[in-house]
Order: C-alpha cells, then structure tokens, then sequence
C-alpha cells in the first residue's frame, strides 16, 4: 500500500512530475519486488500503459498497449475502484492488482498495476 500512496503522490502533483517519475518506478518497483508493473495513462476512454515490465508474446515491451475494456480491471478502475484478482495478460496467468491514479481535483488521470505472474 505504501507503495501506491508514493506514486499517487507523484502522479498527482503535475503531469510533468508524473512524466519525471515513470522512467524509474515501474522497472524499479518490478526489481525490487521481483513481479510485473505497469504505470498506465488515461485518455477518458482507454487505459494505456505509458511505463511497464511486460512483454507481448512476441517479447516485444508491451508499453502503449491498452488495457481490456472487457476486463474487471477496467471495469473497476474506470470507477476509480482498485481490482484485485487473476487476469491474463500476453498469454500468462497473473494474480494482479490495479489502483486507480487521480489528480488533485480527483480526476482519474491512470492507474499502476502490480502483479505475480507465471512463466
């Protein structure tokens, strides 16, 4: 939790804190709790992931992908609602975890994503 309040905290400031903060936070909160994370923006419409560990199935990164609009990560998150659950992403099983991401005002500006996922 702590983590997610940090980045909060960065995110919500100003966009350029926010921008400052991404080359650093997905690959280090990653390597300092060995899993995936993703840093995601939010256009009004889709989720897209700005800075992240994961990989496509090609092994390409996965950065400016989106998120499924059919899953219950964005069903949740588009409430500002944190979701907790299994989900998967680029052909692995993941025990993931999203939090919504919002401004000063309270607006949903992204959200991160945390998870343990398999080989």
């Amino acid at each position: 939790m702590t983590m997610y309040k940090s980045l909060r905290i960065s995110a919500s400031v100003r966009n350029t804190v926010f921008a400052l903060a991404l080359p650093f936070a997905a690959s280090g909160v990653a390597l300092a709790a060995a899993q995936e994370s993703t840093i995601f923006s939010y256009d009004g419409q889709d989720f897209i992931r700005v800075q992240t560990t994961l990989k496509s199935e090609d092994g390409q990164s996965a950065d400016s992908t989106k998120l499924d609009r059919s899953s219950p990560a964005y069903k949740a998150l588009s409430k500002k609602i944190s979701y907790t659950g299994k989900t998967m992403l680029f052909g692995k099983a993941c025990d993931a975890n999203y939090a919504p991401l919002t401004n000063a005002s309270g607006n949903l500006t992204g959200a991160i994503f945390v998870a343990n996922c398999d080989d």
